[in-house]
């Protein structure tokens, strides 16, 4: 009458053992083996890694000062925005490096500010009203403090 059942508890199947302890160090393992074998060069060819760091030539202010100028006096007696006036390499290439390809920038010596100073332009406008327009240029000029100074192209030019 009085026979309580105990409840059995499962055995453990020992082939199921395995995957306790041993299935997720095997998946472990075999993803660093993979990892390591899609890292690998193949036929020559050499990892990011090991390339040498590859240096730029310094940007030369001279003749992109001097270009800018040779294309900004084909504007005289219209408008450009300056939009800075720099003497520190360090502040210059980024922007001449960012913008040198467009054919609105206009990087200029400025020699009344200096012999390694040059000005930062955008743009040539028929007037100093069309240059003050608000419009959007390009993000390395927007980070400046500046919007932009509107001055005459014939003050500007060295």
């Amino acid at each position: 009458m009085g026979t309580s059942r105990q409840k059995k508890k499962p055995a453990v199947e020992p082939d199921a053992a395995w995957w306790t302890v041993g299935g997720p160090c095997a998946v472990v393992i075999a993803m660093i083996l993979l990892g390591i074998g899609l890292r690998a060069p193949t036929g020559g060819a050499q990892t990011l890694d090991s390339e040498p760091e590859r240096h730029r030539e310094p940007i030369d202010l001279v003749s992109t000062a001097t270009d800018g100028a040779q294309r900004l006096e084909q504007h005289r007696g219209s408008w450009t925005l300056q939009f800075m006036v720099g003497c520190e390499r360090q502040s210059l290439e980024p922007i001449v490096e960012s913008l040198d390809d467009q054919s609105s920038f206009f990087l200029l010596r400025s020699p009344d500010t200096g012999t390694d100073c040059y000005r930062v332009c955008w743009g040539w406008y028929a007037s100093k009203a069309e240059a003050e327009r608000p419009r959007h240029y390009p993000e390395v000029l927007s980070s400046i403090d500046t919007m932009g100074w509107a001055r005459p192209v014939d003050e500007v030019l060295p």
